[in-house]
């Protein structure tokens, strides 16, 4: 029996993009077992409860994390914040939009253009100098730029989009 060439080869191409993807691109996003710390809503692909992302700190420590020192504003001297870059956590919920919002316990808010995001190291702060930030230090999750290493963003316009307390992310 004779097989289409055309078939074997979309075969072939079909088992190639599948080992190119990401390994979490086939696995489903799992529910928190903890307290949860941040909800994703919006335009996203991958979900886990009634068409948004909750995560708790644990399954954000599951992705890759970074990190620098850094001043602030607020914080004067240099500390080192780490966490999950923005764009990898947009990229693995599949998040497509022109913005994102991101919101405070208090309601305050700040949008983001997606360009902006994926073109800078927004880092979603989950530690202070390797301790987790508290709400009463501007935690669970705090968005940090490298301010002392890039001047370009210590600035009024960069500092307005570093929300602290963050909560929700909705992709718009």
């Amino acid at each position: 029996m004779q097989t289409n060439p055309l078939f074997s080869f979309s075969r072939v191409l079909l088992l190639v993009f599948c080992a190119a993807l990401p390994a979490w691109a086939a696995q489903p996003l799992v529910r928190p077992e903890q307290a949860v710390i941040l909800t994703v809503t919006g335009n996203i692909e991958r979900t886990n409860s009634n068409g948004k992302a909750i995560f708790d700190r644990e399954m954000l420590d599951q992705l890759s994390q970074h990190g620098f020192f850094t001043g602030t504003p607020w914080t004067g001297q240099k500390h080192h914040f780490s966490g999950v870059l923005l764009s990898d956590l947009l990229n693995y919920l599949g998040a497509e939009g022109e913005n994102v919002r991101v919101i405070a316990l208090n309601d305050y808010h700040n949008d983001l253009s997606m360009n902006m995001v994926r073109k800078h190291p927004f880092l979603l702060s989950t530690r202070l100098d390797g301790e987790i930030i508290k709400v009463r230090d501007k935690g669970p999750l705090w968005v940090m730029l490298p301010l002392s290493e890039h001047s370009e963003y210590d600035t009024k316009r960069y500092h307005e989009m570093l929300v602290w307390q963050v909560k929700q992310l909705d992709i718009q």
